[in-house]
């Protein structure tokens, strides 16, 4: 959990980092920002602090040469400084980012750094450097009243309930990387999806309970899509059948333990020793380190849980979703068609 309700912002500076790659200009603030009142800064706070709610974490990958630009470098020299650079410093990760902005699709915009004093993470009190960064503008309409009308206008501006881009990083596992929260909200285009977290902070995620539960419904996926297939002679409910055994599983537990999952899950002494060989060559192939218990993240569930739903598709004409009771399900040939179908029973029916 993340928690800034007692943390005091202490220094901010704000750049503005164009697009490199097509000739858009890094513009570099001489000094810090400083805001004209406090409904400005609490607005400001507000939208760049009001996303971080996940348990998901990242972590510095290493730092680079100490004459190289890094963000790593950066913020370990402002951890352990007076501060008294913090502008200069401000402007060297600004530089940083412009360096990385090089694909054309990468929009040129306003770049905040930030550092907080007595900010909380996981219950632990510890500073905090803040990176973010604004992407899109919205046009607004400003209605002004006069005595017998009223005028409008509009402009371009930041919608503050949509933080683009951000970063926040914690003093703390200094020796591991430190503890980072990173938000992207415009990663949508695949090629320059990794622009905010490889190539500007060098970042990976942490792992923690929602690595490790990700990893291991990553390989449980694999091992339905991959070898519970009709090729290897297993039919599609029974895939369906493995899939929703474990989305069932770590819908309900808080901690994961392999020996478990074996016995509820997998059942069969066959099907347990399949998943292990799977599992072995999935885990060399990622470059994984396989783990048999952590805690089971509610946030990893969620998100990977559409990749896990057992949908049966039928050409291009039906969906069949299928949660539970397989044994209402049966398939079959029709010889007189000359097609496959499938049978379902069931006790009540709900219009939806």
């Amino acid at each position: 959990m993340i928690d800034f309700s007692r943390a005091e912002l202490t220094h901010f500076c704000v750049h503005y980092v164009g697009n490199k790659g097509l000739g858009e200009e890094l513009t570099l603030s001489d000094k810090a920002f400083q805001f004209k009142d406090d409904f400005v800064k609490d607005t400001v706070l507000r939208y760049f602090l009001n996303p971080f709610k996940t348990d998901i974490y990242h972590q510095f990958k290493g730092k680079l040469d100490i004459s190289l630009a890094s963000v790593a470098n950066v913020c370990e020299d402002l951890f352990s400084s007076d501060k008294k650079d913090f502008v200069k410093q401000s402007k060297k990760i600004a530089s940083h980012l412009y360096d990385q902005s090089i694909h054309p699709k990468i929009k040129g915009g306003e770049f905040y750094v930030c550092f907080f004093k007595d900010a909380v993470v996981d219950g632990e009190l510890c500073d905090a450097l803040g990176f973010f960064k604004t992407e899109n503008k919205e046009t607004y309409l400003k209605v002004y009243q006069h005595v017998d009308n009223f005028d409008i206008d509009c402009d371009n501006g930041i919608n503050i309930n949509k933080l683009d881009k951000g970063c926040l990083v914690f003093d703390t596992d200094k020796k591991k990387g430190y503890k980072l929260s990173i938000i992207d909200t415009n990663n949508r285009n695949a090629e320059c999806a990794m622009y905010w977290e490889e190539d500007f902070l060098n970042a990976v995620i942490k792992p923690n309970g929602y690595y490790h539960t990700k990893n291991f419904i990553d390989t449980s996926r694999g091992f339905c899509e991959e070898i519970l297939t009709e090729e290897n002679n297993v039919n599609k409910q029974d895939q369906m059948m493995m899939l929703n055994r474990s989305t069932s599983y770590f819908k309900e537990k808080d901690h994961f333990n392999l020996k478990d999952f074996e016995k509820d899950v997998l059942v069969e002494p066959k099907l347990i020793g399949a998943f292990k060989d799977y599992r072995k060559d999935f885990n060399k192939k990622m470059d994984l380190t396989a783990i048999d218990e952590f805690d089971v993240s509610q946030t990893a569930v969620k998100k990977n849980q559409k990749y896990m739903r057992s949908v049966v598709k039928l050409d291009k004409n039906f969906h069949i979703y299928i949660h539970a009771r397989h044994d209402y399900v049966e398939r079959g040939y029709d010889e007189e068609k000359g097609l496959k179908y499938y049978k379902l029973f069931y006790v009540n029916e709900e219009q939806g």
